[in-house]
């Protein structure tokens, strides 16, 4: 229902037949290597029984990578024509797919200032569930002719169709000022074949890419070539190891991420520093390898060194003749930046899919037909320096409305809206400023982020306690600071925004994928081990309000639902989320514990109320959950559905609780109150129905109709239909409110319909057209 097609990606030919159980041909899936079976639905590439990537020239040799259906190749469809630039349009989206099998257009763009002969470029696409499904393809056109393309299939459905997957293609002739737009369309699955590009293949050439520290103690150099040629003398790039990755492989395109600790980093032997390069290698039209782009990664985030603290130097990157420089820095502990530059030059284009498709996914939320302003989207910053938090509240705890809040943040859901470049690169600006506070805690022993199944007695929230415990407590307990320590960020999961998801799932970066997996995990770190029920993850309890509940849970939901299949982090993330909301369920849902459909508890029921403390809620923040609640079950987490289903009547009711008793019920100008007393006394039971929360609540409103002249006038107002709690802001309490309204509406529940149709057709409603984080709606309404 969105205004405007948002173009991002191009192409893809993956067979789908590979995927079903049994298949007989082998295909690529994030660099593995194995056949396919009807244990492992993902797949992986055949490289003649070898779980490592080969590391000769790919020519002609026996057994090398093979790929069922990787790539597809025709002659060259039609282009655009001409060569002025053209990126700062807020429409212009593709046309929308022509035939019956076609899935989704989208638009290959020029971004401005960059070099004009590119034809080559990634992204990521989301899939809604059965558009790609067992035994089917999926074809990139341009003008109704099929080009080259290669899929890297990451994450499947539950009934094995294609989720999500990182794209690349080659385009027959370098987009003009209108752009190419390219289709995907749906096809019967082909039986092409092409060998990947390898490191050997990169060795070849006269690629070189190096970071240079110097700080306290000298100078110290990670050299990505020397890297790449210990990995190839080794026997190649394994799945997911710590000393290398291989993230995609194909004849388009392979990348691998290698790197790890730099010996000394901290200038006093201590090596708190870690390098990594992703390296993505292109082929030009004759095969070989033309051009590479380099994502430098520079951490202080090892969670058991010895001695954590800031560090101090200067950063040099240099990339063929490309040179980045970062004089005099601070770096904080438990943080991390990075930086792309070019080895051959950037190819200047930029992949602008369908948003309203991506929403359609369920990926996202459903998001209003808005139109963010173009002065406002050309003026939107589109880099930060390492260590800046960008747009982000340097205090996250701050109280009050920011722009990181909601179900996705002010830049990530202007970009969801527009899918304009200039609001893609703000949101990829800001999900890597976010680097810079201290949540990033990094396994040494996995070279991934650290879980609570291998440190079950870990707490940042319990530190003093963990620290004395000794025992299990001991052995997991994190080193603590000394020293250099401070920061000018403060991290808050109350506060927290989406972080790195929605840039993942739209440019398949493998940066994104990890600021996702960090943030998720810290939401466990931090808690009490007792209260998350130690390795169980729990949330209830375990996070101090509802908000950080409903935030932490998103944050581990989209970590289960855009996690490769074949990421170990998958299984981690999908138990906790299973857990969490296994945990809600036996609680809530069918024990009466709470007639009233919100959450209660310590955590929920903290405010006071008419002079009496621990007696009322806040409401707009049972609202974030209930949205966070629905947001799983359209991603499909189990035991979602079942508990939105149990939430709903708390929204629904607040909107139509007066009807059928007008002067008694609950009227719908106070659903977006800012709290709601739910008993007498901190002691005492919660009330039993909304009519009882509305008489304890506005016992000056009580014998007045719902929304008449005379109540207006007594809540204080000069309009009929007007919402309490600044209804004309983007970020007021009505917003706040409408993200869970219109979850509850979805679930079906009892005149659900009514209420949604009372909030849309109510007076003062928000601008939300350049601040979208509040502007979801209902899919079936």
């Amino acid at each position: 229902m969105r205004y405007m097609l948002v173009a991002a990606a191009a192409v893809l030919a993956v067979n789908t037949t590979a995927f079903a159980a049994g298949a007989a041909n082998t295909y690529v899936v994030s660099g593995y290597s194995a056949a396919a079976s009807t244990t492992d639905p993902v797949g992986s590439y055949s490289s003649g029984g070898s779980t490592t990537d080969p590391v000769g020239s790919s020519a002609g040799v026996p057994g090398h990578l093979t790929y069922g259906v990787v790539a597809t190749y025709g002659s060259n469809g039609g282009s655009s024509d001409d060569d002025s630039s053209s990126d700062d349009d807020t429409s212009g989206g593709p046309p929308p797919p022509a035939g019956d099998q076609a899935i989704v257009a989208l638009k290959v763009e020029r971004v401005s200032g960059q070099r004009t002969d590119g034809r080559m470029v990634t992204f990521g696409q989301v899939f809604k569930q059965g558009d790609v499904p067992d035994g089917r393809s999926v074809t990139a056109e341009v003008g109704g002719r099929a080009i080259p393309t290669q899929v890297d299939p990451k994450a499947t459905w539950d009934d094995g169709s294609l989720r999500h997957a990182v794209i690349t293609i080659r385009l027959p002739d370098a987009p003009g000022a209108s752009g190419t737009t390219v289709q995907l369309v749906k096809t019967q699955a082909s039986d092409r074949s092409k060998s990947a590009l390898t490191i050997g293949d990169l060795l070849a050439t006269d690629f070189a890419g190096r970071v240079s520290i110097r700080g306290q103690g000298g100078r110290r150099q990670t050299n990505a070539r020397r890297l790449l040629r210990e990995v190839a003398q080794s026997g190649g790039c394994a799945r997911w190891s710590r000393e290398c990755k291989h993230w995609l492989s194909g004849p388009l395109v392979s990348e691998w991420i290698v790197g790890g600790p730099v010996a000394g980093g901290h200038g006093s032997g201590t090596p708190n520093l870690a390098v990594y390069f992703n390296i993505r290698a292109y082929a030009g039209p004759n095969g070989g390898i033309e051009r590479a782009r380099v994502d430098t990664v520079v951490e202080n985030d090892w969670a058991y060194v010895a001695d954590p603290r800031n560090l101090h130097y200067t950063a040099d990157i240099k990339v063929g003749g490309q040179h980045y420089r970062v004089p005099g820095l601070t770096h904080y502990r438990q943080a991390r930046w990075h930086h792309v530059l070019w080895w051959h030059g950037d190819p200047g284009l930029y992949a602008r899919i369908d948003t309203d498709y991506l929403q359609a996914t369920k990926a996202i939320s459903e998001y209003a037909d808005i139109a963010p302003d173009t002065g406002f989207l050309n003026s939107r910053p589109q880099q930060f320096p390492p260590m800046s938090n960008g747009n982000q509240t340097a205090y996250m705890g701050d109280a009050g409305a920011q722009a990181a809040i909601g179900p996705l943040p002010r830049w990530s859901s202007t970009f969801a809206v527009s899918g304009n470049y200039h609001a893609f690169r703000w949101m990829l600006a800001n999900d890597s400023a976010v680097g810079s506070y201290s949540f990033h805690y990094r396994d040494r022993e996995t070279g991934r982020p650290l879980t609570i199944t291998r440190h079950p007695y870990v707490t940042i929230a319990d530190y003093n306690h963990a620290s004395r415990a000794g025992g299990r407590f001991a052995r997991d307990l994190l080193p603590d600071c000394h020293g250099d320590c401070s920061s000018p960020y403060t991290y808050n999961i109350a506060h927290q925004p989406s972080i790195g998801y929605l840039a993942y799932l739209v440019t398949g970066d493998f940066y994104y994928l990890e600021e996702m997996q960090f943030a998720a995990a810290y939401d466990e770190l931090w808690a009490n081990p007792s209260y998350r029920e130690h390795a169980r993850g729990i949330l209830r309890g375990a996070q101090g309000q509802v908000r950080a509940q409903a935030w932490a849970l998103r944050d581990i939901s989209d970590a289960a639902f855009a996690t490769p299949d074949r990421d170990p982090m998958k299984p981690y993330f999908q138990g906790l989320i299973k857990n969490i909301l296994s945990d809600y369920n036996d609680y809530y849902v069918g024990t009466g514990v709470n007639p009233l459909h919100t959450l209660v508890g310590n955590q929920a029921i903290r405010y006071p109320s008419h002079g009496r403390e621990k007696v009322a809620i806040a409401p707009w923040q049972a609202d974030f959950f209930t949205w966070a609640v629905g947001h799983a079950a359209e991603q499909g987490m189990p035991g979602a559905e079942s508990f939105l289903s149990w939430l709903a009547p708390f929204q629904i009711q607040r909107m139509t609780g007066w009807i059928g008793k007008p002067d008694s019920g609950f009227c719908w100008l106070e659903a977006s109150t800012y709290t709601l007393q739910l008993r007498d006394s901190r002691n005492s039971p919660i009330y039993s129905d909304m009519s009882e929360v509305y008489q304890a609540n506005f016992p000056r409103l009580v014998g007045l109709d719902c929304n008449s002249p005379s109540m207006v006038r007594r809540i204080g107002s000069d309009k009929l239909g007007e919402m309490v709690g600044f209804p004309s802001s983007p970020a007021g309490f009505p917003a706040n409110f409408q993200i869970g309204l219109a979850m509850a509406v979805e679930s079906g529940a009892d005149q659900a319909g009514k209420a949604w149709q009372l909030f849309e057709n109510r007076q003062s409603q928000p601008d939300y057209s350049n601040y979208p984080n509040f502007a979801v709606v209902p899919r079936n309404q």
